[in-house]
């Protein structure tokens, strides 16, 4: 009778440490998409970035203005997006991010984070940025992005470069 509860001990560990080690291997993924498009937008590389995007992503912007309103910018069009970053420019495209967040449950990812926009070195402006994930047939997809946008109450030392 021991020999069998050794075993059944035994074999529910193994099932413990598998379980565990799966939400492990699939944030390493999504942080890595998130690393991934981010690296796209300072290289100009919009191939690293669309790689990433599930076929029927959408985009929202919130700008926040002065006093506090907002206005939501619907950005329709992604393939827009990736043209912008694409397009061969002078300066770089530096969106620095801190204080990452996730959830992540059975396919769905949501990764929030603080950021700061500087185009080349110069700071254009702040906000948070939303990315849901979904995992089909076992890959990870950008499926949504939202983000606010404003130019002030930005703390910028939050995303000086040493912090990248």
């Amino acid at each position: 009778m021991t020999k069998y509860i050794l075993f059944f001990f035994l074999f529910m560990s193994t099932l413990l440490v598998h379980a565990q080690s799966l939400p492990k291997a699939d944030s390493t993924a999504v942080m890595q998409i998130i690393t991934d498009v981010f690296d796209g937008m300072r290289q100009g590389d919009s191939s690293m970035i669309s790689q990433h995007l599930h076929k029927d992503i959408v985009m929202h912007s919130v700008g926040i203005q002065p006093g506090g309103g907002t206005k939501v910018f619907t950005e329709s069009n992604p393939q827009a997006w990736l043209d912008a970053v694409g397009k061969p420019k002078e300066q770089t495209w530096d969106e620095r991010t801190a204080n990452y967040k996730m959830n992540l449950t059975e396919g769905l990812a949501i990764v929030w984070m603080d950021y700061g926009f500087f185009i080349d070195k110069e700071f254009s402006h702040c906000g948070v940025n939303s990315f849901q994930l979904l995992k089909e047939a076992g890959i990870w997809k950008i499926i949504y992005i939202i983000d606010t946008r404003k130019r002030q109450d930005c703390n910028i030392s939050a995303f000086s470069e040493t912090n990248q």
